[in-house]
């Protein structure tokens, strides 16, 4: 790995626990993220220098990937802004962050899309559960099923389980789509980006509709507050950092090993711009994630 691609790698990370903070900050909503969304989209067209996918090309089921894709993004959004008012993000950030790398090996061996992962990676997984399930614990001698049975931990599976379902998705989807366009590029890339954004403005456009106190926050926010189109900025810019990092590795495993330093920036911004309590566990916990996400990643 060049010391480019580090530098552009922690730049993506630092970007990424940057917006979760900046909405953490901001008290999410569903309309805080439909108006970030609508700032991503506009952003992934001009990347993409115009739309550059041709559907009368690509087979039905590239938009049945797509569609499915979107309405998961809309519920980890969902699931993302009701977590932030739930709890720490210290807490939900990195549940989050971690839990769908379980998830999505469960579901890609379940419908055969991957490899049986090695005795490393598993062992990295079980290391990985291991700090979930310390993280929100107070105390260590506190360790019990009850501490999980509250609201935030439901809005925290939400966010893995959408995270699991556009990550399957967009790489099946991604797959077929350079298979028929014959290459890679970035601009196939963000148009395809401009394809889910744009379909999580429709998608939360509906729920906010549809939610009284939903639309009165977007009234609140539309044209108020810079915070969701920084939001969206820096989403965006995260991902294209990451895109621009895969050119200066041999393995993009080590791309996956190292975005997992947001993990930690996510926890520390948490404690010391937010105040949020780190007791002994959040801390083991925490490093825990990490070394179970580096073991999966080389594993």
């Amino acid at each position: 790995m060049t010391l480019i691609a580090f530098f552009l790698v922690l730049a993506s990370a630092i970007l990424h626990a940057g917006w979760n903070i900046l909405s953490k900050r901001s008290n999410p909503s569903a309309a805080f993220y439909l108006l970030s969304s609508s700032t991503a989209a506009v952003v992934c067209l001009c990347c993409a220098g115009g739309f550059r996918i041709d559907f009368t090309l690509l087979p039905l089921k590239f938009s049945l990937l797509l569609t499915v894709s979107i309405l998961f993004e809309a519920l980890y959004l969902i699931g993302l802004a009701h977590a932030y008012r739930s709890c720490d993000i210290s807490i939900a950030y990195p549940m989050g962050r971690a839990m769908p790398v379980l998830l999505v090996a469960a579901v890609t061996l379940l419908l055969g899309l991957g490899t049986t992962p090695g005795k490393i990676a598993l062992t990295g997984m079980g290391i990985l559960f291991l700090g979930c399930l310390l993280l929100p614990q107070k105390q260590f001698r506190d360790l019990r099923p009850s501490v999980y049975c509250n609201q935030a931990i439901v809005f925290i599976l939400l966010i893995a389980a959408g995270t699991t379902g556009y990550t399957v998705c967009d790489s099946v989807a991604m797959e077929i789509l350079h298979s028929y366009a014959g290459r890679t590029d970035w601009q196939l890339t963000f148009s395809y980006l401009f394809c889910i954004e744009s379909g999580i403005v429709l998608a939360l456009s509906g729920f906010v509709l549809l939610h009284p106190a939903e639309r009165k926050e977007f009234k609140r926010l539309f044209l108020r507050t810079p915070a969701p189109m920084f939001t969206g900025i820096a989403s965006t810019t995260a991902y294209a950092l990451i895109l621009a990092a895969m050119q200066f590795v041999t393995s993009v495993t080590y791309i996956q090993a190292f975005r997992q330093l947001s993990l930690p920036i996510g926890v520390f911004a948490g404690v010391f711009l937010l105040h949020e309590r780190c007791p002994l566990p959040k801390i083991v916990g925490t490093a825990l994630i990490v070394a179970g996400l580096f073991l999966v990643a080389f594993g």
